[in-house]
C-alpha cells in the first residue's frame, strides 16, 4: 500500500512539473531575439576577414557556417558556441602568422 501511494505521488509531482515547464520558443523567434548572437557572428566574420589576409586555419569558416546554420535552426546556445570558436580560431591564426613572420632561431648553449 505504501509503495503504491509513493509511486502515485511521484507520478503526480512529475506530471505537475512537466505541465509547468516553459515551452521552447519557435525557431525564427529564437534566432531573431538574440542580439548577443548577432554580435558574436559579426565579430567572427570580421576576424575571419582579417585572418584571410595572413593565413586562415582550415576549420574556421566551417565553424562560422555551423553557427549561422544553428542560428537559423533556432539553436542559440549551439550557434554562440560555434561563433566563439570561429572567432577564437581566427584570432589565433592571426597571432600565429605574426609570430611566424619573422622567426627568431635560438640554439641551446
Amino acid at each position: 500500500m505504501k509503495k503504491t501511494f509513493w509511486l502515485t505521488a511521484a507520478l503526480a509531482l512529475t506530471l505537475a512539473a512537466c505541465a509547468e515547464a516553459p515551452s521552447a520558443p519557435s525557431g525564427s523567434a529564437a534566432a531573431a531575439s538574440s542580439p548577443e548572437l548577432d554580435a558574436a557572428i559579426a565579430t567572427a566574420e570580421k576576424e575571419i576577414a582579417a585572418a584571410k589576409k595572413v593565413g586562415l586555419w582550415r576549420d574556421t569558416e566551417k565553424h562560422l557556417k555551423a553557427a549561422q546554420d544553428a542560428k537559423a535552426a533556432g539553436k542559440t546556445d549551439e550557434a554562440m558556441k560555434f561563433a566563439k570558436k570561429a572567432t577564437k580560431e581566427a584570432v589565433l591564426a592571426q597571432k600565429q602568422a605574426a609570430a611566424e613572420a619573422n622567426p627568431k632561431v635560438e640554439f641551446p648553449k
